[in-house]
């Protein structure tokens, strides 16, 4: 059985709202963390796991922006759930 190198990204439609509305520049940040997480979504400098309830979360930074995520490890899947200014994103 060939094993699977990278992992799949997936974004949920509030993410993915966020995604097409964002100019030129920022989706071509998010791109690159999207290509970053497809490769090792657990570590990273820009990566932390949320706190309390969300602890099962795990957030990447790219300056003031946070993208809100987690990992079906059996899959392969990292799922997108919010890409949310850094001020929003821990309320």
């Amino acid at each position: 059985m060939e094993k699977k190198e990278t992992w799949e990204v997936v974004l949920t439609k509030p993410a993915e709202k966020i995604y097409d509305k964002s100019g030129k520049a920022m989706r071509r940040k998010f791109d690159l963390c999207f290509e970053s997480l497809e490769k090792n979504p657990l570590y990273s400098n820009n990566i932390k796991s949320l706190t309390g309830n969300l602890k099962w979360l795990l957030r990447y930074r790219i300056g003031g922006w946070r993208i809100i995520y987690r990992v079906f490890e059996a899959q392969m899947i990292v799922e997108i759930i919010a890409i949310l200014p850094r001020g929003d994103a821990y309320k």
